[in-house]
């Protein structure tokens, strides 16, 4: 009897669920697009069979919902692998629509998810849309640029791109891989924003890597990057202390003379009143030498 009363609720429910997807199906050779998406939505989830999230997909997509079509075609390729270029098609109809309704939440959830289906076949031009828009998620935006930048019209949306994946490179990955887009910007750009930027950028990392090496005992690396920090810019409070600890590291080296210098180039600017200015002068003085100011005329200059 046990078994008799399972076996019927079992089939009840595997009956409820032929009766919902075949109303669905019928709903939507009607074009209720609504009312198709309706009963798939109540039949997906769980365990649910891939062609349901196929259906889903292509109701929600008549109905405008395009996040649910995204994710339904994700959750195909997810539950049955033979049907991610099925999938992937779903996604690109999705990114489509999305736009030509400017979605730009749409967009981003249908170009990632061909990002993570099928890289290859992320086109340039939804990279592009996607990066020029406001509130992507910067993760998935890094993965996407260089398709963005490859697909950009001309010299100036590229130097945009590429300090835009610095900072986000910076972001979220370290300053490892954003110098090499930093300084890519500081040798093509042109426009004075983004060099700015970049110079920023790029000596705020070059003082974290010597930093780094530092710590390491990689003194001869440390020292370089000091150094590239220094020059972006010496006068900014980067710049200054990245000059300092290029003297701290040259002095470590036994290279008296190097760290004199660079102390003495943050003593000498009067203009600048920080605690460098006097960890400098006490520097100088321990190698037995007088700060010599932009105002002194008769000092002994190192």
């Amino acid at each position: 009897m046990r078994w008799a009363l399972a076996a019927a609720a079992v089939s009840a429910a595997c009956g409820g669920a032929d009766d919902g997807e075949r109303r669905g199906d019928e709903a939507y050779g009607r074009g209720q697009y609504a009312q198709a998406l309706k009963e798939y939505r109540s039949l997906a989830g769980g365990k649910a069979d891939p062609r349901i999230y196929a259906k889903t997909g292509a109701a929600a997509l008549r109905t405008g919902e395009l996040r649910e079509a995204a994710d339904a075609y994700l959750h195909l390729a997810g539950e049955d692998p033979s049907r991610v270029q099925e999938a992937a098609e779903g996604l690109e109809s999705v990114a489509r629509a999305a736009e030509r309704s400017d979605r730009a939440d749409a967009l981003q959830q249908a170009v990632v998810g061909l990002q993570t289906l099928v890289p290859d076949r992320v086109p340039g031009a939804y990279a592009l849309l996607l990066a020029q828009k406001e509130g992507a998620e910067a993760a998935e935006l890094v993965r996407l640029l260089p398709r963005a930048i490859a697909a950009a019209p001309d010299q100036a949306t590229v130097d945009s791109l590429l300090a835009l994946h610095a900072r986000l490179l910076h972001q979220t990955s370290g300053c490892g891989q954003a110098m090499f887009q930093y300084r890519a910007v500081l040798r093509r750009s042109q426009d004075s924003s983004l060099l700015a930027e970049a110079r920023k950028g790029a000596a705020g990392c070059a003082l974290s890597l010597g930093q780094r090496s530092g710590v390491s005992g990689r003194e001869d690396d440390a020292a370089l990057w000091f150094a590239e920090a220094a020059r972006m810019d010496s006068s900014s409070a980067t710049g200054r202390r990245a000059l300092f600890a290029y003297g701290e590291t040259r002095l470590l080296q036994g290279d008296t003379l190097a760290a004199a210098l660079a102390w003495q180039a943050i003593a000498a600017d009067a203009a600048v009143s920080d605690s460098f200015s006097g960890k400098a002068r006490a520097g100088l003085a321990g190698l037995g030498l007088t700060p010599n100011t932009a105002t002194d005329t008769g000092s002994d200059t190192p």
